[in-house]
């Protein structure tokens, strides 16, 4: 059939990144048959890639117009409306995706997801944990509950999550950085260095990474390994302000006064909130 050939192109495309030919192909397949809600559902996905919400979130509507009960079209949706910060219209998708599958993991995930843009984590937990119990081997589940954890400052509960989140994929570097900053927050310095180590060993680009184990570095007093991190962060993200601040205490301990002053200069220049209290006792 037609519409399936344009359908699994505009996938294979997809799955390319190629998404503007992706959705040539789904228009294509809507064409050939305009009833095709996983059409309009996949097109609407790969305009949230593009950043295009306001109109995937139109082609969710029409899948939904020919598919009412489809919890796909309602997830999607709650996610488009997220990343325009519709927080309670997400949350609303949601609710009927949940109505129609009970079980679905997904969209409770994605709604904890949202309520913890409310600064709502305890609900946000109780929902992680709703979709744990609908799949226990949910990655995302463990990994998203450690980030609402540690926002409420358990932070033994958060390397619990983290360290699950592992187990089911041991290349998480994202996992290995946040559980790098609960032991830091413990103050276990050496364990989060060897939590960002691994982090970088599965993710050399991530910034937050080096900046975070110069962070633990400095409190172990390893001024110049520190330095040498945060040049690396600075090197994949030139405007992070805390590196450039982290440096530049590590410069200032070291009794490098003008390259410290440098470096809160540029701190200062990327986010001028940030440095005020350092600036004074140099």
């Amino acid at each position: 059939m037609l519409t399936d050939k344009y359908f699994n192109k505009g996938n294979s495309f997809f799955q390319l990144r190629k998404y503007q030919e992706a959705i040539k192909k789904f228009n294509l397949a809507i064409k050939c048959n305009p009833y095709s809600a996983e059409a309009y559902i996949n097109k609407g996905i790969a305009l949230d890639k593009l950043g295009q919400h306001q109109e995937a979130i139109e082609n969710y509507d029409i899948a939904i117009k020919y598919k009412p009960d489809s919890v796909e079209a309602y997830i999607n949706k709650g996610i488009s409306l997220k990343q325009l910060g519709q927080y309670q219209d997400a949350i609303k998708n949601y609710d009927i995706a949940i109505k129609y599958k009970p079980d679905s993991a997904e969209a409770y995930i994605n709604k904890g997801n949202t309520l913890m843009q409310l600064w709502q984590y305890q609900k946000a937990i109780e929902n992680y944990d709703i979709a744990i119990r609908c799949n226990p081997n949910d990655v995302n589940a463990y990994y998203n509950k450690g980030i609402a954890l540690n926002e409420l400052g358990r932070y033994q509960e958060t390397i619990d999550n983290y360290d699950i989140a592992i187990k089911y994929k041991p290349d998480l570097a994202k996992a290995y950085i946040n559980k790098g900053n609960a032991l830091n927050a413990l103050g276990r310095y050496q364990e989060a260095i060897e939590n960002f180590d691994t982090g970088i060993r599965y993710n050399l680009n991530d910034e937050k990474a080096y900046y975070n184990k110069g962070i633990s570095l400095y409190q172990l007093g390893q001024y110049q390994e520190v330095i040498e991190n945060c040049d690396i962060a600075i090197k994949h993200k030139p405007d992070l302000a805390e590196a450039y601040l982290n440096k530049g205490e590590s410069l200032k301990q070291l009794g490098q006064r003008e390259k410290a002053i440098k470096n809160f200069e540029l701190a200062i220049k990327y986010n001028p909130g940030l440095i005020a209290p350092y600036i004074r006792d140099i």
